[in-house]
């Protein structure tokens, strides 16, 4: 009887645990999929691409992700049970509520375990097969949009002039480049042959340039300068839009890995650590939130009420909205060394879960919660006064 009550409440949650992940998740990657579906229309990236970086980034937005979905789960399948009466037949068979909480425990451990996973290996895998990616599109995009006798100016900051391209991306013949990178030195470069050099552990990409000479004006002091060369190498830049997503995804997704390599340099450098020590907090302490919404999820699934599952989706907002906003507010608190950085991630999670164990009791003991009932009341209140405002017209 419990195994079959167990399975039946892992059943309920998680058809809408995996809607929730999902629905969730493309939200947080909304800002992210504009940005791609730019460098399919302007940049001419492959779709295949544009995919494999999706999946790059997604651990970053997973280990938010799965919390979030896994309480909404908690609220609108405990909320349908008892709006159904089934946890009063079960409580009525025997079942205390304690029970009941069993598979839920489970079901949190997993999803635990699982964000946990994605900080530790998800992340640098991401963060990994992310720079891969971006390094091959800047290359590919290089050997495409170099055409002989035409100004190109694909790259950032200087016009390249190919009179022949015998071979595409291999070998150029006759080079013209302009390059204003350096306000201060201007440089106009002319080259018998050159081709591109791919570096993959640096991940750049460079043009080998064979038999000229620079031509290099300093505008501040008026000087001209003539150099020849048998061999120089240019770096390319990235194009903007690819250097400037790069940038963005390394200081928002570091992997624990790299944060703690930060903060032995900055440590060696005599600098400041405080706000890695609070990113590292914060990375461990996410995970458990998966523990804390388990407790919180049950006692506030079951609260006896007319509103229906908007009232679950809307309350589970709210539980998500004041966690992060407590999260945020001690991280900001903690980097202000105003207290240890060590309660940066962990607070909200000492608090909420707290607060869900002595929710949890009170349910088990059918005690109502009286700030609970009055929002639902006012919930209820609200929802029929939208309803009515409907009918009226």
């Amino acid at each position: 009887m419990k195994k079959t009550t167990h399975l039946y409440i892992l059943k309920e949650i998680s058809p809408i645990f995996l809607i929730g992940l999902m629905t969730f998740t493309v939200i947080l990657l909304m800002d992210k999929i504009l940005k791609l579906i730019e460098l399919i229309v302007t940049q001419g990236v492959n779709l295949s691409q544009i995919l494999m970086l999706l999946l790059f980034i997604s651990p970053s937005f997973l280990i938010f992700t799965i919390p979030m979905a896994f309480l909404l789960g908690l609220l609108l399948s405990f909320g349908r049970l008892s709006g159904d009466s089934e946890i009063t037949a079960f409580k009525a068979s025997g079942i205390s509520l304690y029970q009941l909480y069993l598979p839920v425990l489970l079901f949190s451990v997993g999803t635990y375990l699982l964000t946990t996973f994605l900080v530790i290996y998800g992340l640098p895998w991401g963060n990994r097969g992310f720079k891969a990616t971006l390094y091959l599109m800047a290359q590919s995009k290089a050997d495409i949009e170099i055409k002989e006798r035409v100004f190109n100016d694909v790259f950032d900051g200087f016009v390249l002039y190919v009179d022949k391209v015998p071979i595409q991306g291999k070998k150029m013949e006759g080079i013209l480049i302009y390059d204003e990178r350096d306000k201060e030195k201007v440089n106009t470069i002319f080259a018998k042959e050159g081709f591109l050099v791919s570096n993959p552990k640096s991940q750049e990409v460079s043009l080998r340039l064979l038999s000229g000479d620079i031509h290099r004006f300093e505008p501040r002091t008026n000087i001209y300068q003539k150099i020849q060369f048998d061999t120089y190498d240019l770096k390319l830049e990235l194009a903007k839009t690819f250097a400037a997503m790069g940038r963005k995804l390394r200081d928002h997704e570091m992997s624990i890995g790299d944060i703690r390599e930060k903060m032995e340099t900055r440590k060696s450098l005599g600098q400041d650590i405080t706000s890695q020590e609070v990113e590292l907090h914060k990375r461990y302490a996410i995970p458990f939130s998966c523990l804390v919404f388990g407790l919180l999820g049950v006692p506030l699934g079951i609260r006896p009420r007319r509103s229906g599952r908007s009232y679950g989706f809307v309350l589970s907002l709210l539980i998500l909205l004041t966690y992060y906003i407590s999260l945020t507010a001690s991280e900001i608190l903690a980097i202000r060394k105003t207290i240890p950085p060590f309660l940066s991630g962990w607070a909200p999670n000492f608090f909420f879960g707290v607060f869900g164990i002595y929710l949890l009791i009170k349910a088990s003991k059918e005690s109502p919660f009286k700030p609970l009932a009055w929002m639902t009341e006012a919930f209820d209140f609200i929802q029929s006064k939208w309803k009515g405002l409907f009918e009226d017209v």
